[in-house]
């Protein structure tokens, strides 16, 4: 008898859930405009992140201006090569797929993607330097 006043319940739950999640496709697009804004501000904090530790990386080198410039200049051409060589294996990938896989294929590369931006950022938080980890003591009294 539970089971059958549950299973009512529920099937008269069922449309209202779905009514309140179609919306009137307006709150939908703005939180995609937020979720896009939110995703630059990352990006750009991210960059600044990355910024901060080359340049660290650098005075701990005591490289020269020019050697800074060389450095810099090798590191962008080696991540623009990366990323051509991504879009490229992508491509190549997602031409074996029909409409329909493609579609999947999107959604799940964007949550790799998405994943790996979080992951990265939650080790930007965590202490990088290598002194710091040295300089703790060891549990083992070493």
């Amino acid at each position: 008898m539970r089971m059958k006043i549950t299973a009512l319940a529920l099937s008269a739950l069922l449309p209202l859930s779905v009514w309140a999640m179609s919306g009137d496709g307006q709150g939908q697009q703005d939180q995609k405009k937020q979720q896009a804004g939110q995703q630059q501000t990352k990006m750009q904090m991210r960059q600044e992140m990355m910024q901060k530790r080359q340049a660290a990386w650098f005075d701990r080198l005591e490289l020269t201006a020019e050697q800074r410039q060389a450095f810099q200049k090798e590191t962008q051409e080696y991540f623009q090569e990366k990323q051509k060589a991504r879009t490229a294996h992508h491509d190549k990938l997602r031409a074996l797929l029909t409409d329909e896989q493609r579609v999947i294929f999107d959604r799940d590369t964007e949550k790799r993607q998405q994943k790996m931006l979080d992951y990265m950022q939650k080790a930007d938080k965590s202490p990088r330097s290598e002194e710091k980890k040295r300089s703790q003591p060891s549990s083992y009294g070493y």
